[in-house]
């Protein structure tokens, strides 16, 4: 293949990408993607269509799994929507789907009317994704070592929330620090203060002990 020939075939690989990502392609990516097809402009639109369905049904299921006390405090409908939107406007960036979904805490955030009346799903969401990643970070030589995978900082009961314990008005602020004990991410609820020290003290291998900052 010559070097013409595979930028042609990347660049007809990226507008079917972003044809597939987004539910409303503009009309000129879709009369172009249309127009290198060898079969009918309607069957190429029906095959389309099934791939989005396809893709927004997996996106559901990724999400669900890495996130399931998120999906429990969301109506199903409006965790269904969520995760479809986050495919279109976040799409994998790799083969392996677990490690997708990442960005869904930050996500949140942006969306105003989620942040006027369910403000600590952020931070949820945030934990979630913490407990997911630690369930693949490495085993610690004996059964007994303890690794921090991440700290995350909230104004809400966020392990409380995690746990499907009674959250209150009145519910105490919570951090949580999540660590790999044995084969078994484990999340423990800590002060503002409990977290700082733990970052302080974290040994240089676990420098990369991820810190979300969620207070306001």
């Amino acid at each position: 293949m010559s070097t013409a020939e595979r930028l042609a075939l990347q660049a007809q690989q990226q507008q079917l990408l972003e044809a597939l990502n987004y539910a409303w392609p503009t009309v000129e990516a879709n009369t172009h993607l249309a127009s290198q097809q060898t079969w009918p402009t309607s069957q190429y639109q029906r095959g389309l269509q099934a791939y989005r369905s396809n893709g927004g049904a997996l996106a559901e299921r990724v999400l669900v799994a890495a996130y399931p006390t998120l999906n429990r405090l969301m109506t199903e409908e409006s965790f269904a929507s969520l995760a479809r939107h986050l495919w279109r406007v976040a799409p994998p960036a790799q083969g392996d789907l677990a490690q997708w979904g990442g960005r869904l805490a930050d996500f949140l955030r942006q969306q105003e009317d989620l942040m006027a009346h369910e403000p600590y799903l952020p931070d949820v969401a945030a934990l979630e994704w913490a407990v997911h990643c630690a369930s693949t970070a490495a085993d610690g030589e004996t059964a007994d070592d303890m690794a921090v995978c991440a700290v995350i900082d909230s104004d809400y009961a966020i392990v409380d929330y995690l746990n499907g314990a009674e959250v209150t008005p009145d519910s105490a602020a919570q951090a949580a620090m999540v660590y790999r004990q044995g084969l078994k991410p484990r999340v423990v609820a800590i002060t503002s203060r409990q977290a700082q020290s733990v970052l302080s003290a974290a040994p240089a291998n676990e420098a990369d002990v991820t810190h979300y900052q969620g207070r306001s």
